[in-house]
């Protein structure tokens, strides 16, 4: 073979899969980006909150906006230290560096899978349906506004094929290599995805040396790799403590794989129609699970007990289990127990199983084409194939309507007989002779492809917006003061901007050429969490995990908690929460702005002070009285004989992203009370020396203060981070040590 025709042949491959995702996310050719839910309610703000601390020369460890602020790189998903979401976010801004990631990682998951199956011994056309069936996909696809969960998952092939090669020849600078995976994908945000790479990693280790020292190498890359992501993972840890995942707040098997989904990964549209949003037992993290007929077929017939394949077998088995989780009660059982309790979502875990059914389907691939080698041309075969598609399409219908099954199934019914006889039909067609087992190999390869390419074209591409749209600034945060320091309320619920009909009312959903949906105005109608987009405090926040008593606050709906949290202005589609507030702007398609003049500054002084329960300061929020204008009811500290005098002031003079400043005038002995939210980490100072922090109101910050003029600063310095930054600087030290330049050996003597 020429050197030409070589080059041609490495090319093929890397062509092949960017014909493809042009086929996939063809909508981008067009103009739009990538959008989603997820992508404009988490991953366009923090992408913006970012941004602006890198060009503030910040590290950004705390975030203002959302709910009473909250840690930023304690929210692993925020990827503040992932190398790719650092590189778009850079280059290209929030809303374009999002598609930009996305794309990189399907590149990054097709190479690693395909590296993978290489190594494995499979040929370059099965690797090639091994690439496309994971990084294709339709889950991988759906998984673009997932971010953190695709660019995690993005990396197990090259995980698997650096522990494959720690375990065969054990070395630090192995382990090294097995340490840079695992630390990548830990630094992309998806702890439930490291949750079963890891396992994954350590049985291709067994399958491939069962020695101690084997074992030893890609376990202690693993967790050289999890070191590597300490300075997230020590003050993640912390913030779950203080969260309401901490408290029992969250059902961690909500949105389990139904059975039904289940049948779906290989027979299409079997899980319809689905159940309702939240209510019914479908989940809908990740909507489209179809990896095709032909590559389950492929997967099944890859299945072995050989050291390579098994591995995969069992990944694949253990995977889906876990992912059905309140399906089945094994399952079930098993996520309640650490780590997995910390995690919802048990689909997540269906990810891995793809990927094991991808390096299955191309081992399958090989399978098939070397038993095919012996095999001719049968006639009698292929008319015994197309009266066996008959059969199944007239016995199949009847059995599809049990109610056993949805009535998807009799949809997808066609698809799936087609897709087996195509499949038949390429092992029958090809004529004897030395080449035979090629082209089955390459007939099958094509069938594979070509069937997610047209389940991809069905589907009809993944979501997108116009990207002028997302990035038009609000025109109702542009109606706030230009200094407005205190807060904003927003609605959570709903996935529409409004619930009026057009006919009904002028105020309803855009027209198309204005970009035409919730999400094209989405930072214009400030929905959580676009509102960061726009530097404002919102009392509300999306995402996980939740602080502590906020949320719950939050959802009283108590004209109190309120005022003394600093909500002046609220953003509602419908009228207003309470009555005497004011519509500031009303504009076609969008929110109503409305202001309260109630509302307490967020900073302010009291002069009475006593030692409370929780439970009570909570009670106090929403008692109509509005106690906590006068007293603050601490956790601990020194308490203060009211009511005390008045016409004392205090005001928010600077503020950055983790710190802010106070000038104050107390009347008398008092205690300085902001209503952000008290976290371990935040310091102050007044008058430049340091002074107790105390929590107040069960979540608020309060520092005491005599009676005269002061200046009090508050900042975040969280021991956690500094611990783990600590712990990551060391293991990444020794990483460079180990993986670097090696040097020259003498030449031995004559």
């Amino acid at each position: 073979m020429s050197g030409r025709a070589k080059a041609a042949r490495r090319l093929l491959p890397w062509v092949g899969l960017l014909l493809g995702m042009a086929l996939v996310y063809r909508a981008l050719l067009r103009g739009q980006v990538l959008a989603g839910r997820d992508a404009f309610r988490i991953f366009f703000p923090d992408s913006a909150f970012l941004l602006e601390a890198l060009r503030a020369g910040e590290i950004p460890l705390w975030t203002p906006y959302p709910r009473l602020g909250q840690p930023f790189a304690a929210t692993l998903y925020s990827q503040v230290f992932y190398p790719p979401r650092l590189l778009t976010v850079l280059l290209a801004g929030p809303v374009l560096g999002f598609t930009l990631q996305h794309l990189l990682h399907v590149g990054i998951a097709a190479a690693g899978t395909w590296r993978l199956a290489r190594h494995l011994g499979t040929s370059r056309p099965a690797a090639m349906v091994g690439a496309a069936a994971f990084a294709l996909s339709a889950p991988f696809t759906e998984l673009a506004t997932q971010q953190n969960v695709a660019s995690a998952a993005a990396w197990t092939g090259f995980l698997l094929l650096a522990s494959r090669q720690a375990a065969g020849t054990p070395s630090p600078r192995s382990a090294a290599r097995v340490a840079l995976f695992a630390g990548l994908s830990f630094l992309a945000g998806s702890p439930e995805t490291w949750l079963w790479q890891a396992p994954l990693a350590l049985l291709v280790a067994l399958s491939t040396r069962r020695t101690g020292r084997a074992l030893g190498a890609v376990g202690g890359g693993l967790a050289w790799g999890g070191a590597l992501g300490a300075l997230v993972a020590l003050p993640a840890l912390e913030f779950a403590r203080h969260s309401t995942r901490s408290t029992g707040g969250m059902n961690g098997l909500e949105w389990s794989l139904s059975w039904p989904q289940l049948l779906s990964v290989a027979w299409p549209f079997a899980e319809h129609p689905r159940s309702r949003y939240w209510e019914g037992g479908d989940q809908f993290f990740i909507l489209l699970l179809f990896l095709g007929t032909l590559v389950c077929a492929l997967a099944l017939a890859g299945l072995g007990r050989s050291g390579r394949r098994l591995p995969f077998g069992l990944g694949a088995l253990g995977l889906t289990a876990l992912s059905l989780g309140a399906h089945l009660p094994p399952a079930a059982l098993l996520l309640q127990l650490p780590p997995f309790h910390l995690f919802r979502y048990p689909v997540k875990y269906f990810v891995g199983a793809a990927f094991c059914l991808a390096v299955l389907a191309a081992f399958g691939l090989d399978t098939l084409a070397r038993r095919a080698r012996g095999g001719h041309r049968s006639l009698p075969g292929v008319a015994g194939v197309v009266a066996a598609l008959f059969a199944a399409l007239l016995l199949g219908l009847p059995l599809t309507r049990l109610p056993l099954f949805r009535p998807g199934v009799e949809a997808g019914l066609p698809w799936v007989v087609l897709a087996l006889g195509a499949g038949a039909l390429a092992l029958c067609l090809p004529a004897a002779g030395p080449r035979r087992a090629h082209r089955v190999r390459g007939l099958l390869a094509g069938l594979a492809l070509l069937e997610v390419g047209a389940f991809h074209l069905l589907q009809g591409g993944t979501g997108s917006a116009p990207m002028e749209a997302l990035s038009r600034a609000s025109r109702l945060a542009a109606a706030l003061p230009s200094a407005y320091t205190g807060r904003v309320s927003v609605e959570l619920s709903g996935d529409e901007l409004t619930d009026v009909s057009r006919a009904a009312s002028p105020r309803t959903a855009p027209p198309e050429e204005e970009g035409g949906s919730y999400i094209a105005l989405s930072r214009d109608a400030l929905v959580p969490n676009r509102f960061v987009e726009e530097h404002l405090r919102v009392l509300e926040g999306y995402g996980a995990p939740e602080p502590r008593h906020v949320e719950s606050l939050s959802g009283t709906g108590a004209r109190a908690a309120f005022d003394v949290l600093g909500v002046d202005y609220y953003v509602r589609r419908g009228p207003p929460p309470f009555e005497d507030l004011e519509p500031v702007l009303a504009l076609p398609g969008l929110p109503t702005l409305y202001r309260s003049g109630t509302a307490l500054p967020r900073a302010f002084l009291v002069h009475a002070a006593r030692v409370a329960s929780d439970e009570e300061a909570l009670a106090a929020f929403v008692d109509p009285a509005q106690p906590l204008r006068r007293e603050a009811l601490l956790a601990e500290g020194e308490p203060l004989a009211g009511p005390g005098c008045q016409g004392s002031t205090a005001r928010i003079t600077r503020e950055g992203r983790a710190w802010v400043e106070v000038e104050l005038e107390a009347c008398g002995p008092g205690y300085l009370v902001l209503s952000d939210w008290f976290y371990p980490g935040w310091e102050a100072t007044r008058d430049g020396a340091p002074v107790p922090l105390r929590r107040a109101d069960a979540l608020l910050r309060a520092v005491p203060v005599p009676a005269g003029v002061h200046t009090v600063r508050f900042d975040y310095r969280p021991g956690s981070f500094r611990w783990g930054a600590l712990l990551s600087g060391l293991a990444l030290g020794a990483w460079v040590l180990v993986h670097g330049p090696r040097k020259a050996r003498r030449a031995a003597p004559p």
